[in-house]
């Protein structure tokens, strides 16, 4: 999957849907983007329009671990919309979440073992350091020190 793509998709159905009235009514077709990117990365066919809560799932319990990494990013994008990512499906996402993107909420201080509540308010925010963050480390040492021990 393509995130930035995803990412631009999801962006123009939120400003497409500024004008609809109801809540639900405006976040309806960025739902259907996330799940819509989520079910292509995961190379399912799904009769209708899947929910966003039922792609989570799937997602969460899928086997090909690039594909459930691609869409925990897009997820984790999503979380950044307010109520875009149904309350009810949170296990899901934390479930989701915690395995495909366990290098990354472990370099944020993610408190795999903490309340609810500690977890939303890291995941809230991380959407604005998430592709810092899956960047591979760098050394900490400069390469020249390295050569120092070559002898």
């Amino acid at each position: 999957m393509d995130i930035a793509e995803a990412l631009s998709d999801l962006a123009a159905a939120l400003a497409a849907a500024e004008g609809a009235r109801g809540r639900d009514a405006r976040l309806r077709a960025a739902r259907q983007v996330v799940a819509d990117r989520c079910v292509t990365a995961l190379g399912l066919e799904l009769p209708g329009q899947p929910s966003i809560a039922a792609v989570i799932k799937l997602a969460a319990d899928a086997p090909d671990r690039p594909a459930r990494r691609d869409c925990a990013v897009l997820v984790v994008h999503a979380l950044a919309v307010p109520g875009l990512v149904p309350a009810a499906c949170a296990g899901d996402v934390y479930s989701l979440l915690e395995s495909a993107l366990r290098d990354v909420l472990l370099r944020c201080s993610y408190p795999f073992g903490g309340w609810i509540d500690e977890k939303a308010r890291v995941l809230e925010r991380l959407h604005t350091t998430i592709g810092e963050l899956m960047e591979p480390l760098e050394p900490t040492f400069p390469g020249w020190i390295r050569g120092l021990h070559a002898g």
